[in-house]
């Protein structure tokens, strides 16, 4: 049995696999030492955007053979980025698992997480680059904080989105939903313009909430970023 981990900014993911089989999932309420408990886990891989040093511990204490996610691993892409150094694990992982799914097509891999994240891998396998914005929450905290009377607003209590907002909240919200959802529409339509057969993934936490609003076709996942490190560790073992 395999562990890949997902250490990101707001959370922590546990997946456990069975071969390219993903059989659980945990988050970090239940935490590492759950996790392992009567447990057969040989080998783990962890993707480390956030910080946790207790995860690694455990791992090492319960003497599973462990790698930590980089641009020197093994991979089954070409990774093209000017600075791979600085290039998220978590975009790395993502990329694999979207790749793996539509080998034969361009891949937009769209992330709607802490940031909004962009990741092209081409039908070579080479993974070109991208793009970073900021995410939902992150919009709607940063109107608040950085002005001196806009609330902060809770997107989750209201139903609809209109274009047209009636009051300050409302305002806000518009700005932010509907500004993603139009970036995101017009970045899609940029890469199939350039480079046609196009195939969209999304993951992450604010991924269900976009993909009912966005009118592409686009193939929701949202443990990508888990099944694309269950496939590198496998690739290295």
């Amino acid at each position: 049995m395999n562990l890949a981990i997902d250490i990101g900014n707001t959370q922590i993911k546990f997946g456990l696999f069975v071969k390219d089989e993903l059989k659980e999932v945990f988050t970090q309420h239940e935490g590492i030492e759950f996790v392992l408990a009567n447990r057969k886990i040989k080998h783990a891989i962890i993707s480390k955007t956030g910080v946790n040093d207790e995860v690694e511990y455990y791992l090492k204490a319960n003497k599973i053979k462990t790698v930590v996610l980089s641009h020197q691993l093994k991979l089954p892409i070409e990774i093209l980025y000017k600075t791979p150094q600085t290039l998220g694990a978590d975009r790395i992982a993502g990329s694999v698992a979207a790749k793996a799914l539509f080998a034969d097509k361009n891949v937009l891999k769209i992330d709607f997480g802490t940031c909004v994240t962009y990741d092209f891998v081409n039908n070579k396998q080479q993974f070109m680059g991208g793009a970073i914005s900021p995410g939902m929450i992150m919009r709607f905290k940063a109107l608040h904080n950085y002005t001196a009377k806009l609330p902060l607003v809770d997107p989750m209590q209201h139903l609809t989105y209109e274009l047209t907002g009636t009051d300050t909240d409302t305002s806000i919200l518009s700005g932010v939903v509907n500004g993603i959802k139009e970036e995101v529409t017009g970045i899609i339509k940029e890469y199939d313009t350039r480079f046609g057969n196009l195939q969209v993934v999304a993951t992450g936490g604010d991924a269900g909430f976009f993909v009912t609003l966005l009118k592409n076709e686009i193939f929701a996942r949202p443990y990508l970023v888990l099944e694309g490190l269950n496939r590198i560790l496998n690739y290295n073992i």
